[in-house]
């Protein structure tokens, strides 16, 4: 066996083979796809991308850099892409991109304004943001000039471009308690609302601007009345209590409301920017048509308190003006101070008693003087009478008096004198100061002092009687002491006394009729005495019952004094 170890084989020689270096692996085909991918959406955006505008707001309040949207009819066009503050540090900028689809809306005359949950007179809007957050809104404009840089609305516009519906314009002396918002009520409805108000220093008069919604416009006619329904209408006058209000918000926050006359003809909706008045309240703004006024001025000679400014020009039942100025003034001829009231009187409201009455057209401006003077000198005169009892208030009536003395009206300076009469109250007056001056010339002392005299003589002549003739008369006694207190009660009581004397005589009667049986003597001095004394009560008693029945029918009389007797028929 040999250990000789078997010869090496030859190793084969190696090929080199050299890579072609201008081939492409497959690892790199993931990402040459995400960047075509990535290039073609950056073509895309870049394709879609619109302007870059800047909006000016007062505060960034609810603005969100990269997530605050921009919304044109809730449908999103650009995004807020950062928040600055200016230099002055007064107000912030917000760059906002927007899409290429929206372009058309950065424009001289768009609006733009930040939504966010706000309560207001019109109601709570933006309520979405609470969820959502806040978001810029936008009213696009219709002008064809481009523009980049805006400055913001602190509120959206109440009146957005396109919305269907109408705006009036309605002058009004005061605004109340309307405010931008205020709602636009028709027979309780809400068709409208408040969307601007200025003020006039030349006309010295406001200007309020409103919006009627479709299709509520068309209830807007030339004969439409508008007056401020804001808050409660309460007042209390010669016409008694009045209440009127519209809706719990009208009360809270005002409103207007708008009605048609019921004698309104059936005309077409008015145009769109027209003008209307304002009136105060429902009764001035359905009131007939006022025309050309007449200022009257009228002197009393009597207390007015109850008649102030506004109160009613009435004749014959018709509210034909209203008192304008109630005024103290001095005579110095009579040492007196009559008070003059001024009134202004709207003579068409007479309707078709002004053109009966006179042969002059309507249309002269003399027709109003010469109908005042022809119904002056016809007996009409001016009288203060109470229209409410509760209150006190005083209006002024126009009526006729047969006997008043026939004379024209005085006219100076285009203002009408219209002659008085004094009011029923002014004569009621006198008449209870003479019933209490004649109460007070009453010798009500000496009447108690006489019948005093007479107790103290019954007192002396009962000492002299019989038990019996002195207990009929200690019941005379007696009643003479209620007659007495019944006279000093007979101004309060009367009516109530007056019945007590009754019955008190009437027993009195009865007493003295036992006292005549218990002294049958004819011839005795005292019977003879007793007789007179008896017959004086029974006459009183009788005229004390006549004046009691006729109190009972006539109470009145303690104030007016028993009437003049009507004269006898001749035959």
């Amino acid at each position: 066996m040999s250990d000789t170890p078997p010869a090496p084989q030859a190793l084969p020689e190696p090929k080199i083979v050299r890579k072609n270096r201008a081939r492409l692996s497959l690892v790199w085909l993931v990402p040459i796809v995400a960047l075509l991918v990535g290039l073609s959406l950056a073509v895309r955006s870049w394709m879609q991308v619109g302007p870059r505008i800047e909006i000016e707001f007062h505060t960034a309040e609810g603005l969100e850099q990269g997530k605050t949207e921009v919304r044109y009819k809730e449908v999103v066009i650009g995004r807020v892409e950062s928040v600055t503050l200016r230099d002055d540090r007064k107000r912030v900028v917000a760059l906002v991109q927007l899409n290429k689809s929206a372009a058309g809306v950065a424009v001289e005359d768009t609006l733009f304004w930040v939504v966010r949950t706000r309560i207001g007179v019109g109601g709570i809007s933006g309520l979405g943001t609470l969820l959502s957050g806040a978001y810029i809104g936008v009213d696009a404009g219709t002008s064809q000039s481009a523009r980049t840089e805006f400055v913001g609305l602190e509120a959206a516009p109440y009146i957005l471009r396109g919305e269907p519906g109408a705006s009036f314009v309605l002058r009004a002396a005061d605004l109340g308690s309307l405010d931008v918002g205020s709602p636009v009520y028709y027979k309780r409805t809400r068709v409208g609302r408040v969307v601007g108000y200025t003020l006039d220093a030349a006309r010295d008069e406001l200007s309020v601007k409103i919006f009627i919604e479709a299709p509520y416009e068309k209830l807007v006619t030339p004969q439409a009345r508008f007056w401020n329904a804001s808050g409660v209408d309460l007042s209390l006058g010669a016409n008694g209590l009045t209440l009127n209000a519209q809706t719990l918000v009208s009360v809270l926050a005002g409103g207007i409301a708008f009605e048609q006359p019921s004698d309104a003809p059936k005309v077409p909706p008015a145009a769109s920017g027209s003008q209307f008045q304002l009136f105060h309240n429902r009764r001035a703004a359905l009131a007939p048509l006022d025309g050309p006024v007449l200022p009257v001025r009228m002197v009393f000679d009597q207390s007015l308190r109850g008649l102030s400014p506004g109160a009613a020009v009435d004749f014959l039942g018709v509210e034909i003006g209203s008192v304008s100025a109630v005024s103290l003034q001095y005579d110095s001829q009579r040492q007196r101070y009559p008070v003059l009231v001024t009134a202004d009187i709207y003579p068409q409201r007479l309707g078709a008693v002004r053109s009966a009455l006179l042969n002059v057209p309507n249309d002269d401006p003399r027709a109003d003087i010469a109908l005042m003077q022809h119904m002056v000198a016809n007996g009409l005169r001016a009288q203060a009478r109470t229209g409410n009892l509760l209150t006190g208030q005083l209006y002024v009536a126009l009526d006729f008096q047969p006997k008043a003395p026939r004379n024209l009206a005085q006219v100076k300076d285009g203002v009408v004198t219209l002659p008085t009469v004094a009011g029923a109250l002014s004569e009621l007056q006198p008449q209870v100061a003479d019933i209490v001056q004649r109460l007070s010339k009453v010798p009500f002392d000496d009447i108690g002092n006489n019948l005093a005299a007479t107790l103290r003589q019954a007192n002396a002549t009962i000492e002299q009687l019989t038990p019996e003739a002195r207990k009929a008369l200690a019941e005379v006694q007696r009643t003479l002491a209620t007659a007495q207190a019944t006279l000093e009660r007979l101004e309060p009581e009367a009516t109530k006394a007056l019945t007590e004397m009754q019955r008190t005589l009437a027993g009195a009667q009865t007493s003295l009729e036992r006292v005549d049986r218990a002294l049958l003597d004819e011839r005795a001095p005292m019977q003879r005495n007793l007789e007179g004394t008896l017959a004086e009560f029974q006459r009183a008693a009788q005229s004390l019952r006549v004046l009691s029945d006729y109190l009972q029918r006539h109470p009145e009389a303690l104030l007016r004094g028993k009437p003049a007797d009507a004269a006898l028929p001749t035959q």
